[in-house]
């Protein structure tokens, strides 16, 4: 919230007399710490360490762990700057409580995740989706009228879809019945708009884990 992103070094993490549990670094663990910070340095140390909120959901159902790891991706590609991100902090705090409890509609949680959190990165898709302009320009962040003939616009089905779940909030309803076909190309799509946006975007290599889990 503070600091915003941080490397923290944590010595004899999996050795089996060590006082800190590799388990507390699972991605979405949510933790709290006392560590020594020292300006300009690439790692921190860490002193004390705890978690005051356990996911055992997420640790246990493989849909939701499959959404943590590939979320957790995303993220590291998105933050890279050590500077406070208190809004951002709150929004992707909630949102893994959030997923810890959720039972139903997973399959579209991790679209709704990125395209919320892109307003807190400033790119965020713009509301003007109408039947007049029913073609999201992926480059532009606006719907146009027509597809274009670079791809960088979304088919006509896929902006509606990509428009309802830009609305869509995570501490709502999430019963969007997206076709699994348009899910998967909304979701690449999605990617494609991060990179678009974001100097020195990585390829996502826990993207076939997903797609495999939510086939």
């Amino acid at each position: 919230r503070d600091m915003g992103l941080q490397s923290y070094l944590v010595p004899g993490v999996r050795k089996n007399k060590s006082r800190t549990k590799a388990n507390l670094f699972q991605p979405f663990s949510l933790i709290e710490m006392v560590a020594y910070h020292k300006e300009g340095s690439g790692l921190q140390r860490i002193k004390e360490i705890r978690s005051p909120h356990p996911l055992p959901n997420i640790a246990t159902d493989i849909r939701k762990s499959s959404l943590a790891m590939f979320l957790s991706e995303m993220m590291l590609n998105a933050f890279k700057h050590q500077e406070p991100q208190s809004q951002a902090f709150e929004f992707i705090y909630n949102a893994i409580i959030r997923l810890d409890l959720l039972e139903e509609n997973l399959s579209v949680f991790h679209i709704i995740f990125l395209l919320q959190l892109s307003k807190f990165l400033g790119f965020a898709p713009a509301n003007d989706f109408s039947e007049s302009k029913a073609f999201f320009n992926l480059r532009e962040g606006i719907f146009q009228r027509g597809a274009d003939m670079a791809g960088i616009s979304l088919s006509q089905d896929e902006s509606k879809y990509f428009h309802l779940l830009s609305q869509t909030s995570l501490s709502g309803n999430l019963e969007i019945n997206v076709p699994l076909h348009l899910r998967k190309a909304i979701l690449s799509r999605t990617i494609d708009f991060y990179r678009m946006h974001m100097e020195g975007f990585r390829e996502i290599k826990s993207l076939q884990v997903l797609d495999a889990v939510f086939q």
